[in-house]
């Protein structure tokens, strides 16, 4: 039987008892065309704010709803209603099957056994039987023969409800719990090393650096050991401060690190910023034992982020990979694969293997100048906003030196309060979407990311601007660049654009 939407377009489906009757559904085949339409959550539908139907199975002569009732039930009552003013000629039988996958009920004059499907129903031959006994049923019920003839007009005004592409807000749970199965992936490597005292941990963009950095803080923390997790950025400091909030692990940036006692583990994020001989000489007075005999676990990205902020000298890079171990995370398991291949495309950048599903196509807008290129982006919030986005969950990232330069400002949804500038800060704001660096950016993440004042694509900074701001979001992209980025975008990333 057809099942409209199919479960590979769904997100995450939270009923395991929805879950399981819908695969058998999918797989179950009967004599008669028959379509099933699902519409689980339907309160994050791409319009329809609520719908009490689990699943509506649409025959030649009938249309039968199906209710699923997971976990052990109690006596259960109600009453089932149709509108037909949408089709007025139309004449078919309308019934219901109550489907409780974890018990059968007993008999009870309220209930016709054809009316339900229990236990022993969970399975393709069963759910088979039970749903040829109801649609038997429900004709039968009524007395009279049915004219029927229906099944293309009732999927033609039916189908528009329930067969829909996810919209972005729908596509977050599943893209995000692969997220975190993926991360948790990642840890496993760096655990099989973890009985090493100094570790290097190498990974692009999106390959879960951060998270790791925090986890192994926290381990190291609950051994007893005094732990430091740092990094140059404040905004990331303050966000893992957060994450590690009730452990002993101190999270200061780097600037604040300095001068303080020695700790037994040195934890550093974001180590491109700080690999240079000034900053590793300040560092190495912070650990016990500093670099060369102490335990430390550095977290780096050597793509373009090493430009945006600091100083990155490979000769460092080197040293410090010549005193640890050396573990590299080959999965991007924030970015979907096409936002990675995308960045790969534009940039040149390693992001390594993308595993976070497909995900929205990565949108570019083209704009002649300041005003058009305002426009632009006041239509896309815009749009979010119509696809339930809160906009709380969508960071622009402009690629100007200071969120008052950016073209954003010049919007609509700035002037009204909708766009709020950083001010150092990239925590949430309730009902406001941020606009951010891409310095103030950089470690951290959004689920949705608009890129603006994209100018050039080819002068090195400008390039590791585009490299970060492009791998910040988990689920959409969509950039506004200039005629000539366009240009630029066009012939492909310079040599060297990697680096």
């Amino acid at each position: 039987m057809r099942l409209i939407p199919e479960l590979a377009r769904l997100g995450g489906i939270a009923s395991t008892a929805e879950l399981r009757v819908a695969k058998l559904l999918a797989e179950a085949e009967l004599s008669k065309p028959v379509t099933c339409l699902y519409s689980v959550h339907l309160p994050e539908h791409e319009y329809k704010r609520m719908s009490e139907i689990d699943f509506l199975i649409v025959w030649d002569d009938a249309v039968l709803v199906v209710e699923v009732k997971g976990g052990r039930l109690g006596r259960h009552g109600g009453m089932w209603t149709v509108t037909e003013d949408r089709l007025p000629g139309l004449d078919v039988a309308f019934g219901y099957l109550v489907v409780t996958p974890d018990q059968e009920l007993g008999d009870d004059l309220e209930w016709e056994p054809q009316q339900h499907a229990g236990v022993r129903s969970m399975s393709v031959t069963g759910m088979e039987k039970a749903l040829e006994s109801a649609h038997r049923f429900w004709r039968n019920r009524l007395g009279r023969t049915v004219r029927g003839g229906a099944y293309r007009d009732l999927l033609r005004v039916l189908r528009p409800d329930f067969d829909h592409v996810p919209t972005f807000r729908g596509s977050v749970v599943g893209l995000e719990d692969e997220y975190v199965r993926l991360a948790d992936r990642q840890y496993d490597l760096l655990l099989g090393a973890e009985r090493n005292p100094r570790i290097l941990c190498i990974g692009g963009a999106g390959s879960g650096k951060t998270m790791l950095a925090a986890e192994t803080a926290r381990r190291a923390a609950r051994q007893g050991h005094r732990v430091m997790l740092t990094c140059r950025s404040e905004p990331l400091a303050r966000m893992l401060r957060g994450r590690l909030g009730g452990t002993d692990v101190r999270c200061v940036p780097f600037d604040a690190a300095l001068g303080s006692k020695p700790v037994d583990v040195l934890v550093v994020d974001e180590a491109q910023d700080v690999l240079n001989v000034e900053s590793l000489l300040q560092l190495d007075e912070l650990v016990v034992g500093g670099w060369s005999e102490g335990r430390w676990r550095v977290f780096c990205d050597p793509n373009n982020q090493a430009n945006v902020d600091g100083v990155f000298d490979r000769g460092c890079f080197d040293e410090l990979a010549a005193l640890s171990s050396v573990i590299e995370l080959p999965f991007n398991c924030r970015n979907t694969a096409t936002v990675v291949h995308q960045t790969q495309m534009v940039t040149a950048a390693d992001l390594g293997v993308a595993r976070a599903g497909e995900g929205p196509p990565v949108e570019y807008k083209r704009y002649p100048d300041r005003s058009a290129a305002a426009l632009l982006l006041d239509a896309q919030l815009k749009r979010l906003r119509r696809d339930e986005v809160d906009l709380a969950d969508v960071v622009v990232v402009t690629m100007r030196d200071n969120v008052s330069e950016s073209t954003a400002t010049a919007t609509k949804t700035y002037r009204d309060g909708r766009l709020v500038a950083s001010r150092g800060s990239v925590e949430p704001v309730t009902n406001a979407a941020r606009l951010v660096t891409a310095a103030e950016i950089k470690g951290l993440e959004a689920a949705h990311v608009c890129v603006v004042d994209v100018d050039d694509v080819h002068e090195p900074v400008a390039r590791a601007r585009l490299y970060v701001a492009m791998t910040r979001p988990r689920i959409s992209l969509w950039l506004a660049v200039s005629d000539r980025a366009w240009r630029q975008i066009a012939e492909g990333p310079t040599p060297g654009g990697a680096n």
